[in-house]
Formats: C-alpha cells, structure tokens, sequence
C-alpha cells in the first residue's frame, strides 16, 4: 500500500504537467467570424501561344509607332515568349459563416499587388535580307480587387491545432489593366506600347491550411493556389499579341490569417 500511495504521488502530478489547455474550446460553435489578412503572392500568367507562331511573318509596322523597329524593314519574327513574375503581396479582411461541424463558408475582399514580365526574342529582317536580333521585356503592373468565395473544410481539433482544406471562386478586377501601357510620341499622339489584359478576371482557387488558437484569437497559415479560367488577352493588331492565342492568370499565395 505504501509503494503504491508513493508512486500514485508521482504519477498524478506528471499527468497534470502535461495536461494541455484548450484554447478558445467553443470558437466552432459561434456562427460568425472576422478577421484579417496578410499574404506573400506570385502571380504568374499561363500562354497559350499560336502554333508554329515562331515561322509567322509579323508586318514591319507591328512595333507600335515604329518603336524598336530599324530601317528598311520586310518583316519580323518572334521566336520566343518567356514570362517571369516578382513577389508581391496581397490584404484583406475575412467574414466567416459557420455551415456546420466541419464547414465555414469565408468571404475575403482582398486587393493584390504585383507585377510580371513578358520578354519577347524577335527577329527583324530587313529588305536587303539581314537579320537584326532584339529581346524586349515588357512589364505588366497589376492591382487586382478580389473578392473571393471559399468553402472551408475543418479537421477535428487536436489540442490548439486544427487542419483545413479550402476551395472556391475569385471573381477579381485589375484596376492597372491600362495603366503604363499609353506613351506619347515626338507629335505628342498617344500609343500603346505594351501587353493590354481584360480588366475582369474569373479564378477557380484550391488551398489547405493549419489553424492554431491561443488565448485571445485563432491565427491560420494557409497556402493556395488560384487559377483563372478566362481568357484575358486582348488582340490589337500588334507583335506582343499576335503570336498568343490564351493568356490565363496563375497565382500562389502564402497567408498568415488572424480572426
């Protein structure tokens, strides 16, 4: 009786240590959520060029306003699209509603920043046959207003910590769809001289997550990737479009969300 009141003493307080506190025990319970959020993006475009667009003669004029162009020009030839992005970052503030058990339905009006680059190798072949090679990079600005609608599945809790995955839509609009695309001549006469994008934008996103609760609020780091399912290229008569058929957005995105 002695050994076992000994080791029931040590034994009850070593339980107690590592006895863990539940945080927040009826955060899924409450029907409504808010919160905020902060996020790293790369947004990417996905070109579908025109088939054997590398052997398709472009016009001399197809410089906008002659610009790049050289003397004496028969035609020119793009033989290489590359696309490049830089990182940019995204807020946004978060409206849930609890669904069920295991289901939230999120509302998260968002503006995005960032920019990519569309770098063109050409070929310019002058009247007396020669060739003059050209790389130009354009850069494209983008401010995107978004305003996505996700339905969140929860695991079940394990102490503070839960896992979720998540998917829906992201209508989005580019607020700097135009912008820096217009330069001015020697005449003063504006022109175009870049990639010109539909402002609107329709986004299928797919994403999983890691919830953690504390004392005061739940924080979540989630990661997703966002895919858009409208053809965005505009086609003036000019070189940066003619050798693309489809230009889609592409976007992943790395968040750190507090509700």
């Amino acid at each position: 009786m002695f050994f076992a009141l000994l080791i029931t003493a040590a034994v009850v307080p070593a339980q107690a240590q590592r006895r863990v506190i539940h945080y927040l025990p009826n955060y899924e319970n409450e029907p409504y959520h808010f919160g905020f959020l902060l996020a790293y993006n790369q947004m990417m475009y996905t070109v579908k060029t025109i088939e054997n667009y590398q052997n398709i003669a472009q016009p001399a004029d197809s410089w906008p306003n002659g610009t790049y162009s050289i003397p004496n020009t028969e035609c020119m030839y793009v033989y290489n699209i590359e696309t490049s992005q830089t990182p940019g970052f995204t807020v946004g503030i978060i409206g849930s509603k609890r669904l069920g058990r295991y289901f939230d339905l999120r509302f998260i009006p968002s503006l995005s920043f960032s920019e990519r680059k569309m770098r063109y190798d050409v070929a310019i072949k002058a009247i007396d046959g020669s060739i003059d090679m050209q790389t130009i990079t354009k850069s494209i600005g983008t401010t995107f207003v978004e305003f996505p609608l996700n339905i969140k599945y929860r695991s079940k809790r394990y102490n503070n910590i839960g896992m979720y995955l998540m998917g829906g839509v992201n209508p989005k609009l580019d607020l700097a769809s135009q912008k820096d695309n217009k330069e001015t001549d020697i005449n003063g006469n504006e022109f175009i001289n870049n990639l010109v994008t539909k402002r609107f934008d329709l986004a299928g996103e797919l994403g999983a997550g890691i919830d953690i609760y504390n004392q005061w609020f739940k924080m979540g780091v989630e990661v997703k990737m966002s895919y858009g399912v409208l053809n965005i290229m505009k086609h003036p008569a000019f070189i940066y479009t003619a050798p693309i058929d489809q230009l889609r957005n592409k976007l992943f995105q790395f968040s750190i969300i507090v509700e």
